[in-house]
């Protein structure tokens, strides 16, 4: 219960002595949020002081004292809860309320009272939460505020007992001390603020140059992006355009191994096209999804090459991230094993099953094709090696610092192909 009653006294107090400012305001801020935490624990521990301290002047039969705490703890009501009232008026309020208890203690209790402590609060107060014009003031009320009482001392309208003699002079040598307190902190504690004042300013000019740069930063990527976007969309484009090129030669082609030879072109170039499809249609630009691009690649190979077999595909692919220098050339490895799958795994059936795996351990991939067709003799696979597909492979597979193995499966039904090497930091 106390605890929700003071949650809400200080946020209304927040309220009231914080106004509209906000961290961006710089100095001005941080003054009216140390006037709203004054504020906060003046009213409290006001009135904790002032209830017991009005009972004591009024068992002592001092009437004008007990009026003055009774006025001050209004004055502390309407500084810390009363809404009315602009910022810059409750300030001021409060320094009317540090001048009258200095007044009222210098009064009735003179050097003996901390009447003076207060005079040099209000500079020190006048200082922290208004202007440095307001504290300049409060030197000259100081001033006043003493001689005033110098003045009341020499006609002997209050009482001295500190000394017979020299009263004047006595009072005026220790109301000096605090005056001269009073000067030196209107000396020194502004230049302490506008060393602040600077520091903060030069903050948020540099937020304000970071956020900017970043914008323009943010802008030329954008714009980079676009940019890669139409290129890889364009780069894509030509190669189809080739490709479909290839593949109309293909079929205008009497000779079976020209025919051939074309259409392992085509392959090769939608291969490459397939890479960077992919790359425009994702929102990077450096790296690609091989996972997802290796199944598409497939399909494109067993539409390209019209075959009337059924092939059924086994996936086991883990998520792998290439970048376009590794993700080209194992497109195309992937494409020159696919296609001798297809050519050479499976004559006089109409089915098969080709299983492709991908792996990623830490920072190596390794991959592996394999069918379950005829397999391949040591006479044909010697043939093989001296093909163009197996030369690509291999000026491939150095490409990317890798090793391979092209051999018939230990079950010996069937031909697996596989590749391994360490992904690319670039």
């Amino acid at each position: 219960m106390m605890a929700k009653l003071w949650e809400k006294y200080v946020l209304r107090v927040r309220q009231n002595c914080l106004a509209n400012h906000t961290r961006m305001d710089g100095l001005q801020f941080w003054r009216n949020r140390l006037f709203a935490s004054i504020v906060v624990y003046l009213f409290p521990l006001g009135i904790l002081i002032l209830i017991p301290s009005a009972f004591v002047v009024y068992s002592l039969s001092l009437p004008a004292l007990t009026t003055a705490y009774f006025l001050f703890g209004v004055a502390i009501s309407l500084i810390s809860l009363y809404g009315g009232f602009e910022l810059n008026h409750r300030k001021y309020l409060f320094l009317t309320l540090v001048y009258t208890v200095a007044t009222v203690l210098i009064f009735f209790m003179g050097e003996h009272g901390a009447g003076l402590t207060y005079l040099f609060g209000a500079t020190i107060f006048a200082l922290l939460i208004l202007p440095t014009k307001a504290g300049v003031l409060t030197i000259y009320i100081n001033v006043a505020v003493c001689l005033i009482h110098a003045g009341l001392i020499h006609y002997q309208m209050v009482d001295y007992p500190l000394r017979e003699s020299y009263q004047v002079a006595s009072w005026l040598a220790i109301s000096a001390n605090s005056i001269l307190l009073s000067i030196v902190s209107v000396i020194f504690l502004p230049m302490l603020f506008r060393g602040l004042q600077e520091t903060i300013e030069s903050q948020q000019n540099l937020k304000h140059n970071l956020v900017q740069h970043q914008h323009e930063l943010e802008e030329s990527l954008e714009e980079k992006e676009t940019l890669l976007a139409e290129i890889h969309h364009r780069v894509k484009n030509n190669l189809a355009v080739i490709s479909g090129m290839l593949h109309i030669q293909s079929f205008k082609e009497s000779d079976k191994e020209i025919q051939e030879k074309l259409l392992n072109s085509t392959l090769r170039v939608k291969s490459m096209a397939n890479i960077h499809e992919q790359l425009y249609q994702s929102k990077s630009f450096s790296k690609m999804e091989f996972d997802q691009g290796l199944k598409k690649l497939v399909e494109t190979i067993l539409d390209t090459m019209n075959h009337s077999k059924e092939i059924n595909l086994n996936y086991h692919l883990d998520p792998v991230q290439l970048t376009i220098s590794q993700a080209v050339p194992c497109s195309l490895i992937v494409n020159e094993v696919i296609t001798n799958c297809l050519k050479h795994g499976f004559p006089n059936r109409e089915s098969g099953m080709i299983d492709i795996d991908l792996q990623k351990k830490d920072s190596e991939i390794f991959m592996a094709i394999s069918d379950n067709g005829i397999g391949i003799s040591e006479a044909d696979f010697k043939k093989e090696n001296e093909s163009i597909g197996i030369e690509l492979i291999q000026t491939l597979t150095k490409q990317i610092n890798g090793t391979y193995t092209y051999k018939p499966r230990q079950d010996n039904k069937g031909t697996e192909f596989t590749i391994q090497f360490s992904l690319s930091v670039n």
